[in-house]
């Protein structure tokens, strides 16, 4: 993953909260498009490089009902 600037966390972390943000909104919505929906959560964060291949396999677990762990989040998802 690579980064604009000073994200004010670690990488890892701010990239929980998009991947939380992203699973709680196909929960809310299940005919979003995952990957598209993790693309745009990442790149709001400022993290602007993450290879598809990952992009793919975090999407696939968000589908399946898996939980996601890269870092921690401060607790608040927006969906």
């Amino acid at each position: 993953m690579a980064r604009d600037g000073d994200l004010g966390a670690p990488v890892q972390d701010v990239a929980q909260e998009a991947v939380d943000a992203t699973a709680t909104r196909y929960t809310r919505t299940p005919d979003i498009d995952v990957e598209q929906t993790l693309r745009e959560q990442l790149q709001g964060r400022g993290i602007r490089a993450v290879s598809e291949a990952t992009i793919g396999e975090i999407a696939t677990s968000i589908r399946a009902g898996h939980s996601v762990r890269l870092g921690r989040h401060d607790g608040s998802v927006e969906g």
